[in-house]
């Protein structure tokens, strides 16, 4: 008697679909819960470049040895969070907060991604507004050690890493071009009015800017 067949999906494709599953159930919480989110949606629209959330955000399996974990496709305006480098809700709230920022740099800036003066200034811009840089450690940087500059060093730390992820070209290059446009771009917060570092700075700049409360 031939054996049968095992139709059973393998381990791998198991982990595949439950980490696709997690990420978009974490993408949805994000979009509705999320002030850091729900704000950066809300700016895309008052821009005139709205969101469709089905059309231009998705989870996608990235390649084991890659560093990103997602990233802003201009060609079609889409963003892409890698599905396996998504182990949590804060992680995923984040990251979509950080790729918003760079379609918007887009929207409003017409970023050329050829360019890497453009590249390191909208990096320079997402790794500080998104909260990449743990607000929420902001407690354990006493003045002592000064959070505004811990800040800066992590801000410019993660946007160097993220030039170099996708130029390849010395340190020493980005460096400069980073120089360059780092006193116009750390200081340009839009569409907030300040590095936000709460939810409830979230909330109160849009009820300030758009009268709609998050």
């Amino acid at each position: 008697m031939a054996e049968k067949e095992n139709d059973s999906p393998s381990p791998a494709s198991k982990k595949g679909s439950l980490e696709h599953r997690s990420c978009l159930r974490r993408l949805e919480f994000a979009c509705k819960e999320s002030p850091f989110v729900k704000f950066m949606l809300k700016s895309m629209e008052a821009h005139g470049c709205p969101v469709n959330i089905s059309r231009h955000i998705s989870c996608e399996k990235c390649p084991e040895d890659s560093i990103i974990n997602g990233g802003f496709d201009p060609s079609n305006g889409q963003i892409v969070l890698c599905e396996n480098r998504a182990p949590s809700q804060r992680v995923v709230s984040t990251l979509l907060t950080h790729e918003l920022i760079h379609a918007f740099d887009f929207c409003r800036a017409h970023v050329e991604w050829d360019n890497l003066k453009h590249v390191a200034c909208t990096e320079i811009r997402a790794a500080s507004l998104s909260g990449d840089c743990s607000f929420v450690s902001q407690n354990v940087y006493s003045h002592k050690f000064g959070f505004k500059k811990h800040h800066q060093n992590c801000v410019r730390e993660r946007a160097m890493k993220s030039v170099m992820s996708v130029w390849n070209i010395s340190k020493k290059d980005i460096d400069k071009a980073m120089d360059d446009v780092w006193d116009i771009c750390f200081n340009d917060f839009e569409p907030f009015d300040k590095i936000p570092r709460n939810k409830e700075e979230i909330k109160r700049m849009s009820r300030q800017k758009y009268n709609y409360d998050l």
